[in-house]
């Protein structure tokens, strides 16, 4: 049996596949074999009315058979009504060939080649913005010295080199005091969440309400239950996901007292706490409470905490890096799981990360988040007065009916303007509030005054 597959390089058929299949050890004469091939083509929809096939002359050299093979198969159509032949033009399907003759389907659509999306909007929501890191030089140096550099071995945990330099940077940056080997790299949060899920975790897992709703969207196939320590603790879950430093929505940290009692409540439920660090470097000074992993740690305590830390904030989610710290006994767990699914990206992405921490590029970058943090600050007081406006911490929340925050919701984004719900903090029940959250640090100062004003002239014309 011999395959072909001929592209007539002229006509309407100019990059058009036709897999035709001839076999000389049939019973079945070739030009029989070639008249089955073509109408099994049309009726498949690969040629359809008024497209041309291949010259007699040219399907033959490819087939290596006869020519006259061919324009006995390609007479015997033409005398069914399949093709028509037209002097000094190429063969064609009949263009008024009926459908009943014929598969009713649609010729397949060429895909449009792909164009690289350029970045026209202002995105306001948590955990997204900043400026580009891709275009910073000190990334693009660490970058290209990563292609020069050896990984070594792979380590499913991490490469050495990335682990120490993550273990240095959350020293100088963040006081902690951590060991390189009790690091496992991650692509970022939801990975780490995923991993840590994946690890033997069974019941249903507590979440904040309200709460930053990033880790909730990858746990669609969990029961989850509402989390307020205040109101009291909830019983019978086997995990807690929890912000405490950037509680959602105004960004403010959660009080060491809260935190020593949820440690408690970990402790006695036999609860895994899962530490969601998102966001935690947007502060204005280098002052910033104890994580729970360094109050488990530091107070010996017996409850297991998972520290989830991510750079995709830092560096956006096309950079998706992060890492898993863990406190007792879903260490080992953790950590025969991550062995077994292998790296959970690039080893060079991995030496890139390390080269730009140990550059310090990280830490200027953090610099930069919180000069751009206090300019945004002055923008907001300089703006007047915003309806509805509620201002704690790090982030804006403008409360507004359901309505009215749908409504600005599309309106800002038709405006190119992303902000977060208000609402999707929440699990559900009769407390949702709804309006916009805005992180008013993710852009520089000019910028966040134009989206200020476009947000003031929106809510002014729904009050009026």
């Amino acid at each position: 049996m011999e395959p072909s597959t001929i592209r007539e390089r002229g006509g309407r058929t100019e990059g058009v596949a036709l897999p035709l299949m001839v076999d000389r050890h049939l019973p079945t004469p070739l030009p029989d074999q070639l008249t089955q091939g073509l109408r099994r083509l049309i009726a498949e929809g690969a040629l359809l009315p008024g497209d041309a096939v291949p010259s007699s002359r040219r399907l033959a050299a490819h087939l290596g058979i006869s020519r006259g093979s061919v324009e006995t198969a390609y007479g015997q159509l033409a005398v069914e009504g399949f093709l028509v032949t037209t002097e000094r033009s190429a063969t064609r399907i009949n263009p008024d060939l009926p459908a009943t003759a014929r598969t009713a389907r649609a010729r397949p659509r060429v895909p449009a080649s792909p164009r690289r999306r350029l970045r026209n909007y202002i995105d306001l929501r948590p955990g997204f913005g900043g400026d580009d890191p891709l275009r910073e030089p000190a990334f693009r140096r660490a970058w290209r010295e990563s292609l020069d550099l050896d990984p070594g071995p792979i380590d499913p945990l991490g490469q050495p080199d990335a682990r120490w330099a993550i273990a240095d940077y959350l020293r100088l940056a963040r006081g902690m005091a951590v060991d390189p080997d009790e690091i496992i790299l991650t692509s970022g949060s939801r990975d780490g969440l995923r991993l840590l899920l994946s690890s033997g975790i069974d019941g249903a897992i507590a979440v904040e309400n309200p709460g930053f709703p990033g880790l909730r969207q990858a746990m669609t196939d969990q029961r989850l239950v509402p989390l307020d320590l205040a109101a009291g603790s909830p019983a019978g879950v086997s995990a807690a996901v929890v912000t405490p430093n950037h509680q959602f929505p105004h960004g403010t940290p959660m009080p060491v007292d809260h935190r020593v009692r949820l440690l408690e409540w970990a402790e006695r439920g036999d609860v895994i706490l899962i530490e969601d660090d998102y966001d935690s470097e947007a502060r204005f000074t280098r002052t910033v409470l104890p994580t729970l992993f360094e109050l488990a740690s530091s107070t010996d305590s017996r409850a297991q905490v998972v520290h989830i830390g991510t750079f995709s904030t830092l560096l956006t989610s096309a950079v998706s890096t992060g890492y898993l710290i863990s406190h007792g006994e879903i260490s080992s767990r953790l950590m025969a799981m991550r062995t077994a699914l292998g790296p959970a990206f690039s080893p060079i992405l991995q030496m890139a990360i390390s080269s730009y921490l140990g550059s310090g590029g990280l830490r200027r970058r953090i610099s930069r988040g919180r000069r751009r943090l206090r300019a945004a600050e002055e923008v907001v007081a300089e703006a007047g007065p915003i309806p509805g406006l509620v201002h704690d911490g790090r982030t804006l929340v403008i409360e507004t009916s359901a309505a009215e925050a749908d409504r600005l919701l599309r309106q800002l984004a038709d405006r190119g303007i992303l902000v977060a719900s208000l609402a999707r903090g929440w699990t559900g029940g009769d407390q949702v509030r709804h309006g916009l959250v805005i992180a008013h640090s993710n852009v520089e100062a000019t910028v966040l005054r134009r989206a200020l004003a476009t947000v003031q002239t929106l809510l002014s014309r729904i009050q009026t």
